[in-house]
């Protein structure tokens, strides 16, 4: 392990070509067709006092991104009319943006940028959506402007050498500049094959020396000093104090993957101890600032994807919870990476916390949704509500060292991002993109979605959803654009299929044009043409005065909220329309002799015919045949209007589910998972004599579902989906349920159908619809 000797730290070019010694100014970049002017050697000092290399600086290769003279570099965009779109920017224009923003100390001002790479503003804005967050982060700058830095995947790896492994090997020391072994063991040489290679894949040929210490010092927290590890532990109480040489940080910030914004470990690079200690090391107060910015945006980014998969991030931790029951709650699990891992017997660079903490759950807090019932008038829980109580139906809030707090100036936020075109609120330097502010996370509270209830709930938040046309433009999706045909699919629709499987994909037709609409990516694909369009789900804005009209307490001469009409529900022409509740369900007793009896019975009888049937009841339900029948309008659209295979099938419980199964549907977390063989979710056959083995008697009585269940497109399923699989590599689209196996003829009759409502909502997108429609007793 390297031990530094007594000497001065030196720090590293910052933004302006401030430290020891600055890079050379970038070369302009070549319009289409113009050539390049021929390529200079860098002043001498450019490279870094007291570094050492592996090679002779004129043994190096040129850069990649550096043609011969008179040579022309060319770079293909995509017209701006769509057509015939030829997809992405080529790749050298990314890395050739990111060997401008390093030569800049890593950051530069998006007003600066243009001039600085020979962009014109369009151009640079279509590189930046292309190459995405994970190449170049924009965030709030200085005086409204917004700030561009480089951003990248590529990282040391902690061993001298491995074969094969995707990381650079490097000095850490050397590239902080602080490495004063004359035989040091590890390469001080980035122009080595083995790097050039690894540098080749993330697209960074062409970065000098500088230029990869810039990148890899805001982007790699091995690079930065220690951790310490008792402040990560338990209470987070350290001896040592102010005087401890080891960073006060919350280690799992600065890998981007702490789960909880209520952290009490500090997640602040500003802060003086830090960036004391980051100063003695050799970083600058640019390089600090640009850790700090790149590392809140990893959390926020990361904070984001866990809130879309539902998972607990509403409570303040005493330290880390986790939200997965199959380990112990006190238990944090260490980041998959086996380069993280340290084999014994191979040399390190001194990596530290293999091993995660322990540390006590956390406090249960309350539910991050703002009560409906509140907010417009009264709610009969009280404080016991799990809910927000708050006098609108939204909320901005920032998370401070004392936890959450609320914002000013809230409608002119709220009126701001409910606009497609506002990505941030430069007054309170708020970024509505990452949901952040400078280095705080900032977060919206909302009532519930406006499509989970009906309409006359009016303080529900209604979301609209928006696409980019060719000129910049957000359309409403089922809005007419100029002259093309609208979407076929409307917000409300898109809400659905978004609460339903926030990670999933949806197809639809937008005249002769075919689209998938990626939800986790939020990004518009055209099928025929590779072109990709970004996405926006921005709420609809309701003003404090609106909310006051709306309430039922405000005045009795408000207008009373009215909603918007609904067609009437056709249910099935053998339900008792006398027995509908307006809120669950009704059980009805069929007469034996009856239609629907016998025909259930014959069913049955197929594979029981020992077994008698003591009665069947038909489950009456309004509330989930309207979604039954949503889902399979919404299926029927994805297939352009062709039937849907829908059949009957059986299910066995226990006893004690079956109240909960009538009222909520089919769940497979709350019936429980007896078998996983096929994936998770729940399991329906065709068989009853195969349901009959997951039923559970009570008095020498079982009870079976039989379940109007809309298969549509099956595949052969496997333990490890949670999720259909997709009909295409490549494609989105997605099978809508899974079998135990398929033949030329159809299913397997061995075993029948093992079709499944997949993970989160037994009705969710993709997966399959069920509704309970008897009940064998």
């Amino acid at each position: 392990m390297h031990s530094g000797g007594p000497g001065r730290g030196r720090g590293v070019a910052g933004r302006g070509g401030r430290g020891r010694c600055s890079p050379p100014p970038p070369r302009p970049l070549a319009s289409p067709g113009q050539p390049l002017p021929p390529s200079s050697p860098p002043p001498s000092g450019a490279r870094r006092a007291g570094r050492a290399t592996g090679r002779d600086r004129a043994d190096a290769p040129p850069p990649l991104l550096a043609p011969p003279p008179r040579a022309a570099l060319r770079f293909r965009f995509r017209p701006a009319g769509g057509g015939s779109a030829t997809g992405m920017a080529d790749p050298a224009v990314s890395s050739y943006l990111a060997k401008v923003l390093c030569s800049r100390g890593g950051r530069l001002a998006l007003s600066e940028l243009p001039g600085e790479a020979g962009l014109s503003a369009g151009q640079l804005q279509q590189v930046l959506r292309d190459a995405g967050p994970e190449r170049f982060l924009v965030r709030p700058g200085g005086s409204g402007d917004r700030d561009v830095l480089a951003v990248s995947a590529v990282r040391l790896c902690v061993r001298q050498a491995c074969p094969g492994c995707p990381r650079l090997h490097l000095c850490k020391l050397n590239l902080r500049g602080r490495c004063w072994v004359s035989a040091c063991k590890y390469s001080h040489d980035i122009f080595s094959e083995t790097n050039q290679k690894v540098l080749k894949n993330h697209e960074l040929s062409g970065l000098n020396e500088d230029e990869l210490c810039v990148l890899l010092l805001q982007n790699d927290p091995f690079l930065l000093p220690d951790v310490c590890g008792a402040y990560n532990k338990g209470e987070g109480s350290c001896t040592q104090g102010d005087n401890c040489s080891r960073l006060h940080i919350c280690r799992y910030f600065l890998k981007g993957e702490c789960r909880f914004p209520h952290c009490k470990r500090s997640h602040n690079l500003l802060d003086p101890h830090a960036t004391s200690l980051l100063l003695s090391e050799g970083l600058d107060r640019d390089t600090i600032l640009n850790c700090q910015t790149i590392c809140s945006a990893r959390i926020a980014a990361f904070l984001k994807e866990l809130s879309r998969r539902d998972r607990p991030l509403n409570s303040a931790p005493a330290a880390d919870k986790e939200g997965l029951n199959t380990r112990p709650k006190n238990e944090r699990p260490p980041p998959i990476n086996p380069n993280n891992f340290v084999k014994v017997g191979q040399p390190d660079q001194g990596v530290q916390g293999a091993v995660s903490p322990k540390s006590p759950s956390a406090e249960k807090g309350k539910s991050d949704e703002i009560c409906l019932y509140y907010v417009w008038q009264f709610c009969k829980n009280k404080n016991n509500c799990s809910m927000i109580h708050y006098d609108l139906p939204y909320r901005w809030q920032i998370f401070t060292s004392n936890g959450w707090k609320d914002l000013p100036r809230r409608e002119e936020i709220e009126k701001a991002y409910c606009d497609p075109n506002i990505t941030s609120f430069p007054d309170l330097h708020l970024d509505f993109i990452t949901m952040t502010s400078v280095a705080d996370p900032i977060r919206r509270l909302s009532t519930v979605s406006s499509v989970t209830k009906e309409a006359k709930f009016v303080m529900t938040t209604k979301w609209l959803w928006y696409w980019m046309n060719d000129l910049g433009q957000w359309i409403e999706y089922g809005k007419q654009e100029r002259q093309l045909q609208p979407a076929t699919l409307t917000s409300d629709d898109l809400e659905n299929l978004f609460l339903a499987e926030p990670d999933g994909s949806i197809q639809f037709e937008a005249g002769s044009q075919k689209y998938v609409l990626s939800f986790k990516n939020m990004t518009q694909t055209n099928l025929k043409y590779p072109t990709k369009r970004e996405v926006r789900r921005r709420p609809k804005f309701v003003s404090s005065e609106d909310v006051k009209t709306k309430k039922g307490h405000t005045a009795t001469t408000a207008p009373a909220p009215t909603p918007s009409p609904v067609a009437a529900p056709v249910y099935p022409a053998n339900w008792d329309l006398t027995a509908l509740p307006a809120i669950g369900f009704q059980a009805i007793n069929l007469n034996r002799g009856s239609p629907e009896f016998v025909q259930i019975e014959n069913l049955f009888q197929m594979t029981m015919k020992n077994s008698n049937i003591r009665k069947i009841e038909r489950i009456q339900n309004p509330s989930l045949w309207q979604v039954y029948q949503w889902q399979k309008e919404q299926m029927k659209k994805k297939k352009g209007g062709q039937k849907i295979d829908e059949r009957l099938l059986f299910h066995g419980t226990s006893p004690s589910k079956l109240k909960a199964i009538c009222v909520d549907n089919f769940d497979w977390r709350i019936c429980g998972t007896n078998g996983t063989v096929y994936g998770k979710g729940s399991y329906f056959a065709r068989d009853a004599n195969y349901s009959d083995n997951y039923c559970q008697a009570k008095d020498d009585e079982k009870a079976m579902f039989v379940a109007q269940v809309l298969v549509g497109e099956y595949a052969v399923g496997r333990p490890i989906y949670t999720r259909p699989p997709a009909k295409l590599t490549g494609v989105l689209d997605t099978y809508d349920s899974c079998v135990d196996r398929t033949v030329p003829a159809g299913p397997c009759r061995e075993r029948g159908e093992g079709a499944w409502a997949w993970a989160e909502r037994a009705t969710a997108s993709g997966g399959v619809a069920s509704s309970p429609q008897m009940v064998l007793c």
